[in-house]
């Protein structure tokens, strides 16, 4: 037993020894904003956002939004990346159901969308977050940063490290250990995306049965897109994809595992990406240059296809707590 203890006080003084030498040579690192993405990049988190320890980074005014959801008592809440957080589309949405008048003319919605995020986000923030806000619906809109690469860790990865933030605040051993992880990504054209595709769909399956388990509604939303074969944003290849030739066929595949979620799950589908493909050519009205992020336009036509869905669904929630 006295040679165990022996050992143990052994690998203690050596860690201790360790510890103190990397402070004394000054020796940081942060997993935010170091650890880089497509977007939002380390100016971006270190300026517009700040680092949580569930979700990795959420905007400095989050806990404004809550306070300011938790008065409003929202039936809907919004979910999603930048084309959520930035968009118009929600509170565009929001003004075509209360025209309706009768029972939906009261309903109030609040977006709770993160720049940057991906459904890993997502699943955490709505147990978190939006269940204790007791929406009726939510609305979610991922599907873009989910299959970017992972110019670090996979979005699961960060989320398990989450659990070392504090700790690395503290200690500078792990302060190396995670500098040695993301160091150990790899180049480019070797690198995962950050969420795989079965991942995203298993996701997806999350949020619906969790919302379901608290009497909430879930509309799927399919991301729309402004991109062509061919004629891909060139900036894309710096950070986001591996090829452009990949992008437009890696998109669909996340739309359909985005369908084929909402069809198992028995979530309401919001097939924006089909709706605005069948609008006539060119479609550069209702995108943004990147071909990503909606205009005013696009948010118009965003609400307009989302509205009968949000609607829908707070007709069924309101069936089934009849129900019960």
């Amino acid at each position: 037993m006295s040679k165990i203890l022996s050992m143990i006080g052994g690998v203690l003084a050596a860690l201790l020894v360790a510890e103190l030498g990397l402070r004394a040579v000054g020796f940081q690192y942060r997993l935010i904003p170091t650890v880089q993405f497509g977007w939002p990049d380390p100016v971006a988190l270190s300026t517009a956002y700040r680092a949580d320890r569930d979700v990795i980074w959420v905007p400095k005014d989050y806990d404004v939004s809550i306070a300011l959801a938790q008065k409003v008592h929202p039936a809907v809440i919004f979910m999603g990346d930048s084309c959520t957080e930035f968009g118009t589309y929600a509170s565009k949405t929001m003004a075509l159901i209360k025209s309706g008048g009768g029972p939906m003319a009261n309903v109030d919605g609040v977006k709770l969308g993160v720049g940057g995020w991906s459904s890993e986000q997502g699943r955490v923030q709505l147990l978190r977050d939006v269940v204790p806000l007791h929406p009726r619906v939510i609305t979610v809109y991922y599907g873009w940063n989910d299959h970017w690469i992972a110019l670090g860790p996979t979005d699961p990865d960060l989320l398990i490290m989450r659990r070392f933030l504090w700790l690395s605040d503290h200690l500078r051993l792990l302060q190396v250990m995670l500098k040695a992880r993301i160091g150990a990504s790899g180049v480019q054209s070797t690198r995962p995306n950050r969420v795989s595709l079965d991942r995203y769909r298993a996701n997806l399956d999350t949020i619906v049965r969790d919302a379901r388990q608290n009497n909430i509604v879930t509309v799927l939303i399919t991301a729309p897109s402004n991109h062509v074969p061919g004629h891909e944003p060139p900036y894309l290849l710096k950070r986001h994809v591996r090829t452009l030739e990949e992008l437009v066929p890696l998109h669909r595949a996340y739309v359909d595992a985005t369908r084929a979620a909402a069809k198992d799950t028995g979530a309401v589908l919001c097939d924006a990406a089909a709706a605005f493909e069948a609008l006539p050519a060119p479609h550069d009205t209702y995108f943004q240059k990147d071909g990503i992020h909606l205009t005013d336009a696009g948010d118009r036509q965003m609400a307009a296809t989302l509205a009968p869905c949000v609607t829908n669904a707070l007709r069924n929630q309101a069936e089934l707590t009849t129900s019960r």
